[in-house]
């Protein structure tokens, strides 16, 4: 695209981002994005000036928070059976914040790293000095994300020169908009990916990394992997990059992020994490010890996991709204499905012969390795928190999961020279603008239809 159609290009996103994030917003109920609570319990915590949790007992942990909140978290975190009726605003208990502190049990997000949820947490301080209840503040705070979310998926967007209409498209997705929008830190982890990765797009073999810009780099990976850990295998990523001009600053990335996960693993995840699901058979310990015992065994375990749940994912991954209660049409899926497949054609063929540069066959693969590890790490992870011992299949895997790691799928393709259009024709760069603002268009039509269906 020309200087002038990236900038119409990048407005567009911004502008039906906003708007879809808003719809949103104002149409899922309070906690109705799936897990929203226990995020917006980990957010409260840290507004407490807390941040690692405690452990109570085998079954419980979380931290100490205004007692109001339990109340009204006991309250949001069912999901509604039926339609919200209009008229009824006592659907949900809505309190003040109160002085006195009781414990709550957020055993799923207590573990988590706290950096992506700063903006929300600094939005819990603000609200609460300014006397907005629970509710206004769990509002206040999908604002905060949603805007937060946005302004960094728009940057990596700006910022790519490899796969800039990928990455578009994943920041587009209904499930990404809807995370954005809710008080969960994953639309924020995915603007990250979506940023780390538009950066990543503008190297090449000519280009020269300053010390200043590859610490920033070790660093926001680190960040990442500390977030969410199986993104600790696309740190090795940059290293492709780097390892031919500085071979001893290359692992850097690596060595950060491999340092925090040790450092947080250490100090908040084994003293506070308890074991999910034990009834059902689960047991972190044997888990690890079975798949140690049965290794040629892990492959034929995926495969089967995948072939069983491969549409589900796919899914899950474009968005089934609300508790994952809330399906998109079928339509609107092989409509998506065409058009991301549209999106990497043209990513990989940009009709600009002599005016792109061809990543690195070593970037490619190590591209390719890293985010399908990252994915494999995913399962594993599923597979030993959540999974009783020796199933033949992993349970509680979600495709809004990979998410965060599909946008390095950009880093494979040709890279454009700034300001160069997509293709030598005009037409078609228009045709690629109007195309995405109709798909816009139709996407935010189809959130605002589905979530007033499902809620009102």
């Amino acid at each position: 695209m020309s200087h002038k159609h990236f900038s119409l290009f990048s407005l567009a996103y911004i502008a039906f981002s906003l708007i879809s994030i808003l719809v949103s917003i104002l149409l899922t109920p309070p906690g109705q994005v799936v897990d929203e609570m226990p995020h917006f319990a980990r957010a409260a915590f840290l507004a407490e000036g807390k941040v690692v949790g405690r452990r109570l007992s085998p079954v419980a942990s979380g931290g100490l928070l205004p007692c109001n909140f339990n109340l009204v978290y006991l309250d949001f975190e069912r999901p509604p059976s039926k339609r919200i009726e209009p008229g009824k605003p006592n659907t949900f208990t809505d309190r003040p914040w109160n002085e006195e502190l009781c414990f709550v049990g957020f055993p799923n997000t207590v573990i988590y790293a706290p950096f992506t949820y700063i903006p929300a947490a600094l939005t819990i301080w603000g609200a609460r000095h300014t006397h907005m209840t629970i509710i206004q503040t769990g509002y206040a705070v999908r604002i905060m994300n949603g805007f937060i979310s946005v302004l960094l998926c728009a940057a990596g967007i700006v910022l790519a020169r490899r796969g800039v209409l990928f990455l578009a498209a994943i920041a587009s997705m209904p499930m990404t908009i809807t995370l954005a929008g809710s008080c969960s830190q994953d639309g924020i982890l995915i603007g990250l990916t979506v940023l780390a990765a538009g950066i990543l797009t503008r190297f090449n073999r000519f280009t020269e990394i300053n010390l200043r810009n590859w610490i920033f780099l070790s660093i926001l990976f680190a960040l990442l992997a500390v977030s969410k850990p199986p993104l600790l295998m696309c740190s090795m990523i940059p290293v492709a990059f780097m390892f031919r001009k500085h071979k001893f600053l290359a692992p850097l990335p690596v060595i950060l992020s491999v340092i925090s996960v040790g450092f947080w693993s250490k100090i908040a995840i084994k003293p506070v994490k308890i074991q999910f699901l034990p009834d059902a058979g689960v047991s972190d310990g044997e888990q690890v010890h079975w798949v140690m015992t049965h290794l040629l065994s892990v492959p034929d375990l995926l495969a089967h996991t995948i072939k069983n749940n491969i549409f589900t994912y796919l899914t899950e991954w474009i968005g089934v709204l609300g508790w994952l209660d809330a399906p998109l049409p079928h339509l609107f899926y092989y409509f998506t499905s065409v058009f991301v497949f549209c999106t990497l054609i043209l990513s990989a063929c940009p009709f600009q012969k002599g005016k792109v540069v061809a990543q690195e066959r070593g970037v490619t693969i190590t591209t390719l390795f890293c985010t399908l590890a990252a994915s494999a790490a995913v399962f594993l992870a599923l597979y030993i928190i959540w999974t009783k011992v020796g199933d033949p299949i992993v349970n509680g895997v979600q495709g809004r999961y990979f998410l965060p790691i599909a946008p390095f799928l950009a880093l494979v393709f040709p890279q454009l020279k700034q300001g160069e259009p997509i293709a030598s024709s005009p037409v078609v760069n228009q045709t690629v603008i109007i195309a995405f603002c109709a798909y816009w268009i139709v996407d935010a039509v189809t959130i605002m239809n589905v979530l007033f269906v499902r809620y009102w």
